[in-house]
């Protein structure tokens, strides 16, 4: 166990990553091909699969619980039951959505068993957490201020529009598959995310003059 275990953080650690380029251009069918050379004992397929989708089931665990060697391990699990099973698995229309909901049952588990979760009945509730990182290319001090208060208005959610709002600007999920995932109705999902879009954008139109006549005192004074 201990072998393969190193043998997948080997992967992920210097393996050429896929990337988002790759993903442009392995879509749909070239996907299922990728998946049907895995199952088939094909290794450099596994490890496409591996390095096109690993950074996504780590940010996105890492928002579930601040255990990140919890995530490690569920990350591995999942990739190891894979590779076990790989003449049994089916092969899924979209593998991203089919890793996450595998990917999320096993860290819960461990969670539970861990102890650093709530009650059952809270489970992927409460504790779902992110903040919108700060783009190093932006050049201006009032965008800057912007990307904060966005930030800081994400910090105001709940669990639940937090992992929404991650799945949706971060997956690729639909929103059905987001509402799978999530534990509720697609059309909620939807509701959900254009409601607290739509709020946000209220509020910046008003914080925009706000900041604006900030920025005008301060390039006079």
């Amino acid at each position: 166990m201990e072998m393969t275990r190193f043998y997948f953080f080997f992967i992920r650690k210097n393996c050429v990553k896929v990337g988002n380029s790759q993903s442009k251009i392995i879509s749909g069918s070239g996907w299922e091909e990728i998946w049907n050379k895995f199952k088939s004992g094909d290794k450099e397929a596994f490890e496409v699969i591996y390095n096109e989708h690993v950074d996504f089931l780590y940010s996105y665990g890492t928002k579930v619980t601040v255990n990140s060697e919890l995530v490690e391990d569920a990350i591995q699990d999942l990739f190891l039951y894979l590779f076990s099973h790989r003449d049994h698995i089916i092969t899924p229309h979209f593998i991203r959505y089919y890793l996450l909901k595998a990917f999320k049952r096993i860290l819960i588990e461990k969670i539970r068993l861990e102890r650093f979760y709530m009650p059952p009945d809270n489970i992927g509730q409460n504790n779902f957490d992110f903040s919108v990182e700060m783009n190093e290319t932006i050049e201006t001090e009032l965008k800057e201020k912007k990307l904060e208060l966005v930030e800081d208005l994400v910090s105001q959610l709940d669990s639940q529009k937090k992992e929404v709002l991650f799945l949706k600007f971060y997956s690729g999920l639909s929103y059905a598959e987001i509402g799978d995932v999530v534990g509720i109705k697609a059309s909620s999902v939807k509701k959900l995310v254009y409601r607290t879009i739509f709020s946000f954008r209220e509020i910046l139109k008003r914080k925009s003059l706000e900041l604006f006549f900030l920025f005008f005192r301060k390039l006079n004074s």
